[in-house]
């Protein structure tokens, strides 16, 4: 009897220790299961913050096109006007087909474009796109050494809807080329080249929206050619009857002072025959306010010029003192000097302009 009632007590006073147990697993249990969830939604949430940035990342990366040109005619070289022709093909190699490239393009140096032939096709994995483009382009032409002057053309291409934060252009260098065939009389072609850069416009365009210091960046393509003027023939009729009125002007001194007619008449008529050549190769040029070619050589003229009749007014003076030896000594020496110094001059300038 005292055995049974001791087991009795052993079996109650265990009941609490089981229920403990038992209540302490199903709270262990509760919290190893809410770390799970806890560690499983915060590598999600982890994931969900990579896969945003990456997303972001992947937005803000702009998108490459592959741009160049054929360039098959130069005409109208206008130097009055300070413009040129140049007719020519496009091409955009595009990931996508949604970047509207042929409407947005502009060619940022001219004054004209007549675009036509457009093409757009998908090839592979990419989108093949071309223009013909017939562009009258603003030149500003570097005249200081004409007629042996160089010009360098270029054709400065940009998608105006789209700054480098969306769109940047790489050169197709391989296949750009000009026209074998391109032909302007007097002029050789050469140097051709694509230049791709960054334009920075200063300005927020007034856009309220837009701070007043926030620029943008556009990239461009910049076609860019030489045209080198074969100016040896050009000199020469340009210039010989300036170089004939400044002879005939040196001839002066071969004549008698008190043949006042030819004496003093060739040398105006020398200046008049100088002033001439100067407007009409003048109005062929741009204007232009730095000292050309032109102007040096007019220049140093006219001061010859005028030397000779100052020369022979002086020699006229000694006639009609009496001292004709003098006179004839005067004239002799001045048309040495006059007519080496105004070689040099010349060979100087020529040489300095090559």
């Amino acid at each position: 009897m005292i055995k049974k009632n001791y087991k009795k007590r052993v079996l109650i006073s265990a009941i609490p220790i089981i229920i403990f147990l038992f209540t302490a697993s199903i709270i262990v249990w509760q919290q190893k299961q809410t770390e799970t969830k806890t560690n499983q939604n915060s590598n999600n949430i982890v994931n969900t913050q990579k896969d945003t940035s990456v997303s972001k990342e992947e937005s803000e990366i702009p998108d490459t096109v592959k741009i160049g040109a054929y360039i098959f005619s130069v005409y109208d070289l206008d130097f009055p006007n300070n413009k040129v022709n140049v007719d020519f093909y496009l091409w955009y190699i595009a990931p996508k087909d949604s970047m509207s490239l042929l409407e947005n393009l502009e060619v940022t140096n001219s004054s004209e474009v007549e675009k036509s032939y457009e093409m757009n096709e998908k090839r592979g994995d990419k989108y093949f796109q071309s223009v013909r483009i017939k562009a009258k382009i603003k030149q500003d032409w570097k005249v200081e050494n004409f007629p042996f002057d160089k010009q360098l053309i270029k054709v400065k291409v940009e998608d105006f809807d789209k700054d480098n934060t969306k769109l940047v252009f790489i050169a197709d260098t391989i296949a750009s080329k000009f026209d074998k065939d391109i032909h302007i009389d007097g002029w050789k072609f050469m140097d051709f080249g694509i230049k791709i850069d960054n334009h920075l416009y200063e300005t927020n365009y007034g856009d309220p929206d837009i701070p007043v210091n926030e620029y943008s960046s556009y990239s461009r393509a910049t076609l860019n050619f030489t045209l080198e003027r074969e100016g040896n023939g050009l000199f020469f009729k340009l210039f010989i009857g300036l170089f004939i009125s400044v002879l005939i002007s040196l001839l002066t001194f071969f004549v008698n002072p008190l043949d006042l007619d030819p004496r003093f008449g060739l040398s105006v008529g020398a200046i008049f025959a100088a002033i001439a050549s100067q407007y009409v190769i003048t109005s062929t040029l741009p204007q232009n306010e730095k000292l050309t070619l032109v102007d040096k050589l007019h220049d140093v003229s006219f001061i010859y010029i005028f030397i000779c009749i100052l020369v022979s007014t002086i020699s006229l003076r000694y006639m009609k003192q009496g001292m004709t030896d003098k006179s004839i000594k005067l004239d002799r020496y001045s048309f040495l000097i006059c007519a080496s110094t105004y070689l040099i001059f010349v060979i100087y300038f020529i040489s300095k302009s090559i």
